[in-house]
């Protein structure tokens, strides 16, 4: 098997930098995306935390009617 020539090696570097920077873009893509889900989540930890309370709130106004009549 013949050693590599120069213009190979070159060719299999650039190739390499190609794939490098291919998962790169992919791995920013991804951490961009996780970013946005958590948030997403972060919102509707809040609203859902809010909404419970306004239930909490209405169940405990309907008890003390209920229970003062």
């Amino acid at each position: 098997m013949n050693e590599p020539t120069p213009k190979q090696w070159k060719r299999r570097a650039l190739a390499a930098e190609q794939e490098l920077d291919i998962i790169t873009r992919m791995r920013q893509l991804d951490a961009s995306r996780e970013m946005q889900m958590a948030r997403e989540n972060a919102v509707l930890r809040v609203a859902l935390r809010e909404v419970q309370d306004a239930t909490n709130w209405a169940y405990g106004a309907v008890a003390d009617k209920l229970g003062s009549t």
